[in-house]
């Protein structure tokens, strides 16, 4: 079995870990469009991903874990938050 490439790997998180915070400022800038469905999956689907590599860079080492629970944190945050309520409150 051949091994993966050490440089590979960490752009390929690298990449996981931008898609996800990229994912979740999408999903929360574009609220009530019409592909927020589309957004969700997809937000979704990279959350899972950053939670898989968050448990793979344990191996790896405290650094990359560290970078990958922090990315996990901020996803689960954007998806939970309500920003708007402040705002909402105010207009009644």
């Amino acid at each position: 079995m051949t091994e993966l490439d050490p440089i590979v790997a960490v752009w390929a998180v690298v990449a996981l870990q931008a898609a996800g915070l990229l994912s979740a400022c999408v999903l929360r800038v574009d609220r009530g469009s019409r592909r927020q469905t589309s957004y969700h999956c997809v937000f979704l689907v990279l959350l899972a991903l950053v939670g898989l590599s968050t448990l793979l860079a344990a191996a790896w080492g405290p650094i990359p874990c560290l970078l990958s629970g922090t990315t996990l944190a901020i996803m689960s945050l954007a998806a939970t938050c309500d920003f708007d309520s402040g705002r909402r409150a105010l207009a009644r």
